[in-house]
């Protein structure tokens, strides 16, 4: 049994004695959660100190008129959750917490574990073989700027479904997304700058452009994704040259722009001069996708696409293509003052896993492993449109806010996005984003949805639609 160090509080206060009693009247979900709910709020708030004695299971079972039974599986999660523990012949108290509780993560929107592959292993392999076949001096020198020929050449192959026959002139390789972006914003705006992006939109992407002081405004949607006249409207108003998108496989949304669409967005950005950033990390997760910006308009489109969020963050390895090789040159000038080269390990693996192929394979692996998790979750979770990549988006009506849903299900022991870390203003659509990919095992999802299915739920109940 482990210690409770807390064992002798200077004054053994009783939880009801401090207004502690939890209404079931006005909840919704199972009875035992709502107790263990309000043990974590009465924690959270302060209401409940460690070392505060709760009262035996039946008194409390009949305080709240519930059967004994509720209060066994209350108490059993609460315990599980380290909210409570017992102390021989003393009773149950509130614990002090910890900072290692567990909390199943859905808000870190990474690749899950390829469906039979062991990565690992491959890594392992991968490593030792590069280092087998590869030259000291390649490995141990400086590959500034856009990266070497061969790094490049295995770029034009990641990138030809999204554009086939690509000149290696256009082509630049990056340690991840984050710092093509930087250097594509370094080199085409300034300081106050106003770049277009959807309403919400990546949260790095915000970040970044709060970074460097360029503004961020949010262009409106419909279903079929960032509309054309609001864009055009927007680029006249603001005089803005670039506009981010992410139109395959959205963060948070999930939404795969229509071709259609993406024609219209073209003709409006040709008509203001606008150049696109399409940012294409799930494109690989699909069979089929509609033909990308960089194939439907390459002299104004920017395009990158990072092996991490399709394979593992592991390989922190990205690809750019620029509309020429003029301003390929001139972004690697500010990719060089950023991060001056990728690392020549990672990197190489990354090309030599393209150009023999496992990382199509591994990709295809964690196609079938997010849709193994995204068919759990449609049988547990309120129906959405999402059902592709390893996120789900669940919008929200007009019932408590997203910040509440977030903080219930943290009290619960689970972490996912709320929209307030998408939006670019205050207009953007409310609602929670489920990652389902940093969770390694799979059986552990089905509860969490669960858990998720309740809170959710019940805020449908109480306070109308969640759509």
């Amino acid at each position: 049994m482990r210690q409770i160090v807390w064992h002798q509080p200077r004054s053994e206060e009783r939880a009801l004695d401090k207004g502690w009693l939890p209404d079931l009247r006005n909840g919704t979900g199972p009875l035992y959660l709502r107790i263990v709910d309000a043990l974590a709020e009465g924690r959270a708030s302060g209401l409940l100190q460690p070392g505060d004695r709760l009262p035996p299971q039946r008194d409390l079972a009949q305080r709240l008129g519930v059967d004994l039974t509720t209060i066994t599986r209350a108490f059993t999660e609460a315990r599980r959750r380290n909210l409570i523990d017992a102390a021989p012949g003393r009773g149950t108290f509130v614990t002090p917490g910890s900072l290692d509780e567990p909390v199943l993560d859905l808000s870190m929107n990474i690749p899950p574990p390829p469906q039979g592959i062991n990565l690992p292993a491959l890594i392992r392999a991968g490593i030792d073989g590069l280092l087998k076949r590869s030259s000291a001096e390649a490995l141990l020198s400086y590959h500034p700027g856009p990266g070497s020929a061969a790094e490049r050449a295995a770029g034009t192959l990641w990138l030809q479904k999204a554009a086939p026959r690509l000149p290696i002139g256009r082509v630049a390789v990056g340690a991840g997304a984050q710092p093509l972006l930087a250097a594509v914003m370094s080199a085409m705006t300034r300081e106050g700058d106003i770049v277009l992006a959807d309403r919400l939109t990546y949260s790095s992407f915000i970040a970044l452009a709060k970074t460097m002081n360029r503004g961020l405004t949010g262009i409106g949607a419909d279903e079929h994704g960032m509309r054309p006249d609001l864009l055009e409207k927007a680029a006249r108003k603001h005089g803005a040259r670039l506009v981010y998108l992410n139109p395959t496989l959205h963060n948070p949304t999930t939404l795969v722009m229509p071709e259609h669409r993406r024609q219209d967005l073209i003709a409006a950005a040709r008509r203001t001069g606008l150049t696109f950033i399409e940012d294409d990390p799930y494109s690989p997760l699909l069979r089929q996708t509609p033909p990308s910006f960089l194939a439907l308009a390459p002299e104004t489109t920017i395009h990158i696409a990072t092996l991490a969020k399709c394979i593992s963050p592991f390989l922190r390895t990205a690809f750019l293509a620029m509309p020429d090789a003029g301003s390929l040159e001139n972004v690697a000038r500010h990719l060089r003052s950023l991060t001056l080269m990728s690392p020549p390990l990672m990197t190489g693996l990354a090309a030599e896993w393209i150009r023999s192929g496992i990382a199509a394979e591994i990709a295809q692996g964690v196609r079938r492993e997010a849709r193994a998790r995204q068919m759990l979750a449609a049988d547990i979770l309120p129906p959405t449109a999402s059902g592709r990549g390893f996120h789900i988006w669940m919008p929200l009506g007009t019932g408590r806010g997203t910040a509440t849903i977030v903080e219930k299900a943290q009290l619960r022991g689970l972490a996912v996005s709320g929209a307030d870390e998408f939006a670019v203003d205050n207009s953007a659509p409310r609602g929670i984003r489920i990652a389902l990919g940093a969770v390694q095992d799979r059986r552990k999802l089905p509860d969490a949805f669960k858990s998720l299915a309740d809170i959710l739920t019940g805020t449908a109940e109480s306070n109308g639609t969640l759509a």
